[in-house]
């Protein structure tokens, strides 16, 4: 079995184990999915060529009605990745939203796009499952991917957070702590 099998296998694994989760305690009442905030971590690149480096990131999101837009700026090691973008989000109910985004990617040495389709869920009022499908073009480098996240809310305003990005060329961990603005609009 190759590495891209293995991952795909677990994040498999992991959507079951999400379902199977969800089932068990859909009866607790949760708010929406807040997209609002700022956030602050660390990053692992690991690509399928060369080393795997660290770094951090900060970014941030706000929405107005069911539009939101988003920035990060990250340095995953030797180099510097800046991307902004907006997208949409609705559809599954007052805890859950469906996701589509796009986005300008800027790397140190050249340009291009993101496009995302996902899904948030939070599942009680302090913590928050999400998964995405991606698909990254910059220049030569093509990526193709599937994310997977959790956040847990602590004090109402403050999360931290860890997601994972399994990659045909490169995965990607991060782990953050994030603070939500008051309400979204």
């Amino acid at each position: 079995m190759t590495r891209r099998n293995v991952a795909r296998a677990r994040v498999l694994l992991f959507a079951a184990l999400l379902l199977i989760l969800g089932s068990a305690i859909s009866n607790v009442k949760a708010d929406d999915p807040r997209w609002g905030y700022l956030e602050a971590g660390w990053v692992r690149d690991d690509p399928d060529e060369g080393d795997s480096e660290n770094g951090w990131f900060g970014g941030g999101a706000f929405s107005f009605k069911r539009l939101h837009f988003f920035g990060e700026y990250r340095v995953p090691g030797a180099f510097e990745v800046f991307e902004v973008g907006g997208g949409w989000h609705g559809l599954l109910g007052q805890s859950a939203d469906l996701v589509a985004e796009a986005a300008y990617v800027d790397y140190d040495f050249d340009e291009g796009y993101r496009v995302s389709g996902g899904f948030r869920w939070l599942i009680t009022d302090d913590f928050e499952l999400n998964a995405y499908l991606n698909h990254i073009d910059v220049g030569d480098f093509e990526n193709d991917t599937v994310s997977v996240g959790a956040h847990w809310e602590f004090m109402r305003r403050w999360a931290l957070g860890g997601e994972y990005e399994f990659g045909d060329e490169a995965d990607t961990a991060r782990v953050f702590i994030r603070f939500y603005f008051k309400k979204d609009y």
